[in-house]
């Protein structure tokens, strides 16, 4: 059908609109109301009689095609300041930023703009281009028409400043060092300046970026040797001058004529300094100060407020890369902390603290000795479960007679140390997993956050109940708590799978840490192991699991990431190639052989 037959149309169905509106408005009593609503309806209806494009047809779907250059593409001796291209349709430019690439690139960035059916290209009138040099100028999805959406991919201008096109390619991948994930949007870059701190000062003389599958091809390189690095740009200057930023190399150089696929990982080197992030004033009592990196020399000295050696207590997180400031009896309403590193003074902070009479009558939050346990009411307790219950303030004493563990009915018989088979230990505090709690200035003293159960195995399908009477626990603030019941139910053994894993590895100096992880590959278990031997998981959920390695070459049980200037690589992480499924009640055998 026509536009022309479709406006036709709908003219005659305005003009009948129009009659019937008149009509109505001569019998109408109310004329002046009854022109305005005709004035609006008229407005409405010739409104929707625009002209449009017919609907019915076949949707456009073929990108914007190039018709011409100028100059043209793949120019040698190249001296123009302007490039023009045009399509065969009107065009438009998104997402230009993330798209475009200019390897090598330039001092100062061209003027791209768009113009009807044409793109232009105007290079800065300072920029000096490099003789005898290939530029390939890469669009991307930028380039797309106006209708429809449909992108010209991989649209790419080439041209040499020399006699001659360089053709050269190279392609990879970039993955994550510690996970193995593909890295998107990292620059891959070639140096023929071999100095080991290129990086820091030069631009590449040729880079691509990645997809989001981790793959990168850099093109049109000429014959020659260079260094290969990946940075995970975070200022967008071609430059390795961020500690956020990401790095990755490969150890010698290459020649792009012999070896044309690699595969690179990328790490964050460790911080050179230790700073103060973020200090957390969480509640009475309690400020939690946050570094960006691991550190055992902080110490924190009150610049304003004399504290006596019982009133303050020092918490390191595992990692050490945080740190639980605990203090009472302030006598003044303001705090302030320097805080050092060894020797180095790192920060000076000041709280405004809270009232303990205001901190004890908040109805939202009322400061108060809490605790939250593991089972929390729990039906489906595992049997090889340790029983916690977690204290919100370090507890300073408790009465070891008060506690009460029901199995069923009966009531469990006391052991030599605690009664009914509770072992008081220092396991967490803060809700933060943690080191020992204790008195910095008494290593003796111990202050404990926790009760945690010392039981091998509970019994299958089985009820338990315990029961803390009100004060029984006295925390660092002089704070008892209130009853505390739990009741919870075990689990049957039918509902567990068993994997036994028989591993064989090459012999180290150092040490292998064996992981079982889930499908999000958060650790379930985890071993160190240093000879080839047989590893049984048991109590196993039905899931699926995957099995990693980290090469732990100075055995300190951790996994530590690389160094550029030390040509350190990280240390290395290996997968199982294949997926562990596990079924209930199940038992299953698995050999991994692990290459050196």
């Amino acid at each position: 059908m026509s536009r022309y037959y479709i406006f036709t149309m709908k003219k005659r169905i305005i003009n009948f609109i129009h009659s019937s509106l008149h009509s109505l408005i001569n019998i109408s009593s109310h004329r002046l109301i009854s022109i305005s609503a005709y004035l609006l309806v008229s407005t409405l209806i010739f409104s929707c009689a625009q002209v449009v494009a017919p609907g019915g047809g076949k949707k456009d779907v073929d990108p914007p095609k190039v018709v011409k250059y100028i100059p043209d593409s793949a120019s040698l001796n190249f001296k123009s300041k302007s490039i023009e291209v045009f399509f065969d349709e009107f065009v438009q430019l998104k997402d230009l930023n993330n798209q475009l690439i200019i390897s090598p690139p330039l001092e100062s960035a061209p003027d791209i703009k768009v113009k009807n059916k044409s793109l232009i290209i105007d290079f800065d009138k300072k920029e000096i281009l490099k003789p005898n040099t290939t530029y390939s100028i890469s669009f991307g999805n930028a380039l797309q028409d106006i209708h429809e959406g449909n992108f010209s991919e991989n649209l790419k201008y080439i041209f040499s400043t020399g006699s001659f096109i360089d053709s050269l390619m190279l392609k990879g991948k970039i993955e994550n060092a510690f996970d193995h994930k593909s890295e998107k949007g990292i620059l891959v870059m070639l140096y023929s300046d071999f100095s080991d701190s290129v990086i820091y000062k030069k631009k590449p003389e040729y880079f691509a970026k990645t997809k989001e599958d981790g793959s990168f091809q850099i093109d049109n390189i000429r014959n020659d040797n260079f260094r290969l690095l990946a940075l995970k740009d975070a200022n967008a200057n071609y430059i390795y001058d961020n500690e956020s930023e990401s790095i990755g190399f490969i150890d010698s150089l290459i020649d792009v004529s012999k070896k044309r696929k690699f595969t690179i990982t990328v790490f964050q080197e460790p911080a050179k300094k230790v700073f103060l992030k973020k200090t957390i004033y969480s509640s009475y009592g309690k400020i939690i100060f946050v570094f960006n990196k691991s550190t055992d020399s902080i110490s924190i000295i009150p610049l304003n407020n004399s504290f006596s050696n019982d009133d303050v207590l020092l918490e390191y997180s595992k990692k050490k890369d945080s740190l639980n400031y605990i203090f009472r009896n302030c006598e003044k309403d303001s705090l302030i902390l320097q805080v050092k590193n060894g020797n180095r003074i790192m920060d000076t902070v000041s709280f405004k603290l809270i009232n303990k009479e205001d901190a004890l009558k908040n109805k939202r939050n009322p400061f108060a000795l809490k605790v939250i346990s593991s089972p929390a009411g729990n039906q489906n307790f595992d049997l090889n479960a340790e029983f916690k219950i977690v204290f919100n303030n370090p507890i300073a004493k408790w009465n070891n007679q008060a506690i009460q563990m029901k199995e069923d009915s009966l009531v469990w018989k006391k052991t030599k140390d605690l009664s009914y088979g509770i072992n008081l230990q220092t396991i967490s505090l803060l809700g933060l997993d943690t080191t020992s709690v204790q008195d910095p200035n008494n290593p003796s003293k111990k202050f404990i956050a926790s009760v945690q159960s010392e039981v091998d195995q509970w019994k299958e399908n089985t009820s338990y109940h315990l029961f803390i009477p009100p004060g029984t626990f006295t925390d660092f603030f002089g704070l008892t708590n209130d009853s505390i019941k739990i009741d919870f139910k075990t689990r049957e053994k039918t509902f567990y799978c068993t994997l036994k894993l028989k591993i064989e590895i090459p012999e180290t100096k150092g040490n292998y840490i064996v992981q079982l992880l889930d499908e999000k590959e958060i650790p379930i278990r985890e071993h160190n192991i240093k000879k080839s031997e047989t590893i049984n998981y048991e109590y196993l959920y039905s899931k699926k699991y995957k099995l990693k390695i980290i090469y732990d070459d100075n055995a300190n049980y951790n996994w530590d990431t690389g160094n550029l200037l030390l040509k350190q690589q990280p240390e290395k992480v290996i997968y199982n190639s294949e997926p562990v499924n596990l079924r209930p009640n199940w038992d299953m055998e698995l050999d991994w052989k692990v290459s050196p």
